[in-house]
């Protein structure tokens, strides 16, 4: 088994997706999807004093890393699910987006569609304008075979559960060894990042004999 923790405001996570997805559908490895609140939410005293020039070399690399995937990517994404002043790096106090799609993504989760419904939602949350919009969340529901009312009247009645189930999340996530995402952790070792570090992990799980190439 390995445990993948994933932060929806993470662009390296949303970047790693379709891989895990292979490992997950084609090798038919057990990845036990683990959302957790961004580090804006968990660390937000991680930003003080970093404006948007500090992350510009961060918005270039991802992009540059996105066009080698092929994965769709615009930026600045609109909203981005994190309130932020982009100058000074402060972390507004109200925060109207995060938590609707960490709440919906748990209990998608929950329900055994959460890492696919990841890869899907980070699709519009990276690539489309106004992604929360009732309609797109909607339509993006029903391609899982789930109703948007339905879905809302459910975290609202176990909001308190999903909230407990992400912050164990975190805890489990300390435990590791490290606080970033995406992060992946098998046999005891984590592996940070979805570049040479997933590397190292593929050449382990083929070493170990779990998958022959990938």
């Amino acid at each position: 088994m390995i445990d993948f923790y994933f932060s929806y405001r993470s662009p390296y996570s949303y970047l790693i997706l379709p891989r895990m997805l292979k490992l997950k559908n084609e090798y038919k490895l057990d990845i036990n999807f683990k959302i957790v609140y961004p580090i804006a939410i968990r660390m937000p005293e991680w930003f003080d004093n970093k404006n948007i020039f500090f992350f510009i070399p961060f918005i270039r690399d991802f992009k540059k890393k996105a066009k080698k995937l092929n994965m769709p990517l615009n930026m600045p994404i609109k909203p981005d699910p994190i309130r932020q002043n982009t100058l000074t790096g402060k972390i507004a106090d109200h925060q109207p987006y995060i938590f609707d799609v960490c709440h919906i993504g748990q209990l998608m989760c929950n329900r055994g569609k959460g890492i696919e419904f990841a890869y899907e939602l980070s699709t519009l949350i990276w690539s489309v304008k106004n992604w929360n919009s009732e309609d797109k969340l909607k339509d993006l529901l029903a391609d899982f075979g789930e109703d948007l009312g339905e879905v809302r009247e459910s975290i609202k009645s176990n909001e308190e559960s999903l909230i407990e189930e992400i912050e164990m999340n975190q805890l489990d996530q300390k435990k590791a060894g490290h606080h970033g995402v995406p992060l992946n952790v098998y046999k005891g070792k984590y592996y940070f990042g979805q570049d040479d570090p997933f590397e190292e992990l593929i050449k382990e799980l083929i070493n170990d004999g779990v998958i022959k190439d990938f």
